[in-house]
């Protein structure tokens, strides 16, 4: 096989594998009153500490939907940041302009919303792939990026 072909082959295998498991997944329509507070109560705590973890060349900045598995259905947020990672809205609805996917589950939010740090807590659930960025559904742009980047985060993170 020619070696210049595997790394386009990859992201392909990546995308493909990404498209079919997002579909896949319920979607609930009715948000978490507590979750959703909890997420709120930690946003000054993440945002004083922001400044504080080197994301290597992550960059959240506009607006990302973060969709939390909570047994049988998904609860799906909007969060959006600036360029320094900062939270700058968070919204207990999707966010149509949104062109990335974070997807985790809701104990890996209660551990960032107890954390001390949940700057801290967010980067490293991001390289323990607690927290998983893709793009948002249709952004090809943004899913190529982020299978990339999540491809070769053990080396920045």
């Amino acid at each position: 096989m020619n070696v210049t072909r595997i790394p386009p082959l990859i992201v392909v295998v990546v995308l493909l594998v990404s498209a079919v498991a997002g579909s896949a997944v319920a979607q609930s329509d009715s948000g978490d009153g507590d979750l959703y507070d909890s997420l709120e109560g930690m946003v000054p705590m993440y945002n004083e500490n922001a400044d504080s973890v080197d994301l290597g060349p992550i960059n959240l900045a506009g607006t990302s939907n973060l969709y939390i598995q909570d047994g049988e259905s998904v609860i799906t947020y909007s969060i959006v940041m600036d360029k320094q990672n900062r939270i700058t809205a968070l919204n207990d609805a999707p966010g149509e302009d949104a062109k990335r996917k974070i997807t985790t589950d809701r104990a890996t939010i209660e551990v960032l919303s107890s954390a001390n740090n949940p700057a801290v807590a967010f980067r490293n659930a991001v390289a323990a792939d607690d927290i998983v960025i893709t793009g948002e559904d249709g952004q090809t742009v943004e899913r190529i990026k982020w299978a990339v980047l999540n491809a070769f985060k053990g080396f920045f993170l």
